[in-house]
């Protein structure tokens, strides 16, 4: 099957689908021609197509269908068909003022009510954080959503564990864990009196992993954080809020106990790239806080 199917009575020849592949994959050899594979030497056309779709997605006419093959580790469509795809509608666009306060409104929460979302919903939340940019469109990461009180408290555990087991830095670690300038010493404290200080009470962890062997490749920890940002985006018109686990993080990578209390409820082979809590809130913040002003470097 041909990388691509191009109807040629729809086709416009406008070139869009050619500007926007990543790599260029697509030519038109004349100006009446119809979109192409280009013909490359080493790795074709179609073994450089990493399936995302832009060709497809950009034109404006709906003329052109990909027939790529699954990407990245997790399965993928492989045809991308116009007619099975939704279609961007303008009269939801987002305002500027909607856009600004969204973004600056974003508060991290930290007092959740007891109790649970609906599965559904949170399906829809991450439904919509896949579409995430992940690079290369590996979609590395998978998710595990803990809702079981007992496991969300078996893993704080760990983590305070951690902590307490950190209280003399490794220094031959990489980035010694510094016990009172991170606040440890508090956060073991409210833990040991009862309150949720890792977790902050909230009913869910989120916790997004991948293959183990790409934890030190950027990629994977740079597109988790993405989708976890997508996430806490995706959960605001749903009343649901979302407090970032860092502690988790530092954890599993630096404390083997806290990265097998993980990796027990996940397959193996696979590590913990980063996670969330989410809930629904206690409080609602009022007013947007003041930040530092940006410093802007101007080139040209």
């Amino acid at each position: 099957m041909d990388l691509i199917a191009v109807d040629d009575e729809k086709c416009i020849r406008c070139g869009c689908c050619l500007e926007e592949c990543p790599f260029r994959l697509l030519e038109m050899k004349t100006e009446s021609s119809l979109p192409s594979p280009r013909e490359i030497e080493v790795r074709s056309a179609e073994k450089r197509c990493i399936n995302c779709g832009h060709c497809m997605a950009v034109c404006p006419v709906g003329a052109l269908r990909l027939n790529g093959a699954s990407h990245g580790l997790m399965a993928s469509p492989g045809v991308q068909d116009p007619e099975e795809c939704l279609e961007i509608r303008p009269e939801l666009g987002v305002s500027r003022e909607q856009m600004v306060q969204l973004l600056t409104g974003r508060r991290t929460h930290r007092a959740y009510l007891d109790k649970q979302i609906p599965r559904e919903t949170i399906e829809e939340i991450i439904n919509v954080a896949r579409y995430a940019p992940s690079g290369h469109n590996s979609q590395l990461t998978q998710w595990l959503v803990v809702s079981d009180k007992e496991e969300i408290r078996r893993i704080g555990q760990a983590v305070i564990d951690f902590m307490i087991a950190s209280k003399e830095p490794n220094l031959e670690h990489p980035y010694p864990w510094d016990y009172y300038h991170t606040d440890s010493d508090l956060l073991v404290d409210l833990w040991e009196k009862g309150e949720d200080s890792i977790f902050r009470g909230a009913p869910h962890l989120i916790i997004l992993f991948g293959p183990a062997f790409m934890t030190d490749y950027y990629i994977a920890r740079e597109q988790s954080a993405i989708r976890q940002v997508y996430l806490e985006l995706a959960a605001i018109p749903h009343g649901i809020r979302t407090v970032w686990n860092g502690f988790l993080t530092a954890a599993t990578m630096m404390h083997p106990p806290a990265r097998e209390a993980v990796e027990s409820m996940i397959p193996m082979g696979c590590t913990l790239y980063d996670s969330m809590s989410i809930g629904y809130p206690k409080n609602e913040y009022q007013r947007i806080p003041l930040r530092n002003e940006p410093i802007i470097k101007w080139i040209g």
